[in-house]
């Protein structure tokens, strides 16, 4: 009975704790991490990554996190919809888009700045595999919710174009289109998560 208590306090505080840590990771990003990010890597980039390890490493820390969190919302979203082939099939994608962005982060973090290193490969494999797929699970998983308002709808839509635009950026090797299409997808995604959230609890 306080395990079926617990479960549905803790349930619908999902789409806040993935708002939360999306958040921080889009903070890091921004900020200690925006440096040393580029898909075409350069001696500058190495040099602050060399010199700003533990924040380098915290920040794509904050991104594994990110991808868990992201996993946990769309099985909690596929469970309020009663679990439908469909939304098993969108998550088994983020799953496996899971698989990828740990795999690339990982080995940015591994990365100590001193040596030779793509870092471009693994922002491609985020930006392309694990985002690409994340946007997948979120149009299927959209497109199989209903009594959403409409305005509501496109917010959802909206986020998952981006998505999809911004691993064609990443595809493209445009860092300047992955900058401006990461900012804007963040800016709709944190407060949609809270909103949609809220709305389909």
């Amino acid at each position: 009975m306080l395990a079926a208590v617990t479960l549905r306090v803790v349930k619908p505080r999902v789409p806040w704790i993935c708002a939360v840590i999306n958040g921080a990771a889009a903070l890091a990003l921004a900020t200690v991490l925006a440096p040393g990010v580029s898909l075409a890597p350069t001696p500058i980039g190495a040099a602050y990554v060399a010199g700003h390890l533990l924040a380098w490493r915290t920040g794509w820390a904050l991104w594994m996190a990110a991808a868990f969190s992201l996993l946990v919302f769309f099985r909690w979203w596929a469970s309020r919809l009663g679990w439908p082939a469909m939304a098993r099939v969108a998550v088994a994608a983020a799953a496996f888009g899971v698989v990828a962005d740990v795999t690339a982060e990982s080995m940015l973090i591994a990365w100590t700045g001193d040596r030779t290193f793509d870092v471009g490969g693994p922002l491609r494999v985020s930006g392309i595999v694990a985002n690409g797929l994340y946007s997948v699970a979120g149009a299927v998983l959209t497109a199989r919710t209903r009594g959403v308002p409409p305005w509501l709808g496109r917010w959802s839509w909206t986020v998952w174009l981006l998505g999809f635009g911004l691993a064609l950026a990443a595809a493209a090797g445009s860092d300047a289109g992955s900058r401006i299409l990461t900012a804007a997808l963040f800016a709709l995604f944190i407060p949609w998560l809270v909103v949609f959230g809220r709305r389909i609890a």
